[in-house]
């Protein structure tokens, strides 16, 4: 759409943020017939949903605090119990099976079977791109790990106007000044956020701050991973988008070497949905309302016994951020424009670098002008169109 044309990435012509409409095929009178079972249909997964919340409340949060003066029979348990309620969640959502692969820069079978029955583990951190709840809610029964959210502090000043768009200018998409119009944002550290929590703020911008926060968080990787006694997860994303290309990792994160092999193992992940049907809606939940989304897009199907589908790839230890072997200047020597970006800031080439096998493993490209702040904005216009 024209008016959004300022939030189209200059370099792919991707826009990352703009909610994937699903294709309109089918009949309206075929719709309207199966509306009302449509709609009961998602009111019935949405409250065996909410019950499935309450279930995890209270084994989590009541029953499992047993468990706590032992760490090791805690995590164990809280992990058991975590899967069998994640499980049970992407299950009614329609997720039965979800496909997984390993994907290696060095061909051969060999390097891949040797890897089959490894997992991530204490001291592990798992980087991963962050599309939809649903990324969450795998992440944290295949893992129970601890998630990772940047924080930020708050600009002293954002004074700078907001840049018109689309027909505003008069002088079509094409001319649009992508250029900021936020102050810079420093990185604070990483807090640690719980699930439930996470998925609340699934489309959300991270967390800012006036001054560093009274509550828990690391100001590095490397000391969440030695503390926490579960492998971490980081987006460094900060938010979500609509699956069409990864987004520009925001400012400070992943800068420096993080990936020293006493800390553990660096898993690269990425999430790919299925693109959406008549039938079936965009899993993808880059706008702030995942509530919404859940029952008016992922639940509310017409099909008695939905299946939707998710793919998992990872990328091969070998040629992870944590191998020897992985060289940030010579992967971005190869890639497009690479060495411009590391060249502009020597303390960003870990997270250039990162953003390169992210997206490689994906298959899918970068949007190198937009970010979470680019968003920011997006979404203050997104809410003033719809007021």
């Amino acid at each position: 759409m024209e008016k959004y044309s300022k939030w189209r990435d200059p370099g792919t012509g991707i826009q990352p943020f703009l909610p994937i409409v699903p294709p309109r095929s089918v009949s309206p009178i075929f719709v309207a017939l199966l509306g009302p079972f449509s709609l009961v249909h998602a009111i019935a997964r949405t409250i065996l949903l909410g019950v499935i919340a309450l279930l995890h409340v209270i084994l989590i949060d009541g029953l499992c605090l047993i468990f706590t003066p032992v760490p090791p029979i805690y995590r164990l348990v809280s992990s058991v119990f975590t899967a069998l309620t994640c499980r049970l969640a992407l299950g009614i959502m329609g997720y039965w099976w979800i496909t997984t692969d390993i994907y290696s820069p060095k061909r051969g079978k060999n390097g891949v079977s040797q890897i089959s029955k490894v997992s991530p583990k204490k001291g592990d951190l798992i980087i991963t791109n962050w599309t939809s709840y649903v990324d969450v809610l795998y992440l944290a029964f295949r893992h129970n790990p601890t998630f990772l959210l940047p924080i930020f502090s708050t600009p002293s000043s954002s004074t700078a106007p907001t840049a018109k768009t689309g027909r505003h200018t008069g002088t079509g998409s094409a001319s649009i000044n992508l250029s900021s119009s936020s102050a810079h944002q420093d990185l604070i550290g990483y807090e640690p956020i719980p699930l439930l929590a996470l998925l609340a703020r699934t489309g959300s911008l991270p967390p800012t701050y006036d001054i560093p926060p009274t509550t828990k968080y690391y100001k590095t990787l490397r000391e969440a991973r030695r503390k926490e006694g579960r492998p971490v997860v980081v987006f460094p994303e900060a938010t979500t988008s609509n699956g069409r290309a990864i987004l520009k990792f925001a400012e400070g994160v992943l800068d420096g070497s993080f990936s020293g092999r006493e800390d553990g193992q660096v898993w690269i992940k990425y999430f790919r949905h299925t693109p959406p049907t008549a039938f079936a809606s965009s899993a993808t939940c880059p706008i702030p309302t995942p509530l919404n989304h859940l029952v008016f897009s992922l639940l509310y199907t017409p099909t008695p016994i939905p299946s939707r589908s998710l793919h998992v790839r990872t990328l091969h230890p070998s040629a992870s951020p944590s191998s020897p072997s992985f060289l940030p200047s010579e992967i971005l020597n190869n890639a497009p424009g690479g060495l411009d970006s590391a060249a502009k800031d020597p303390k960003a080439v870990w997270r250039e670098a990162v953003g390169v096998v992210l997206a490689e493993t994906g298959r899918i490209r970068r949007t190198k002008g937009m970010g979470w702040v680019e968003k920011a904005s997006f979404l203050d216009y997104w809410g003033n169109k719809r007021r």
